[in-house]
């Protein structure tokens, strides 16, 4: 619940390279509770734009 709780927060408050990648995430992290989270950390972090 909190690693869910952490990614859904990170990814409401980051900015992405397109928009729609946003919604998209969110909607994986809502439907595949369990794995979600996971492919979040692993894959998501690479498409956000990084603030120097």
């Amino acid at each position: 619940m909190v690693l869910w709780l952490y990614c859904l927060i990170d990814i409401l408050r980051s900015d992405f390279k397109d928009q729609n990648m946003k919604l998209i995430w969110i909607l994986i992290i809502l439907f595949a509770q369990v794995l979600g989270p996971i492919a979040y950390l692993i894959l998501g972090k690479n498409s956000k734009i990084k603030a120097y």
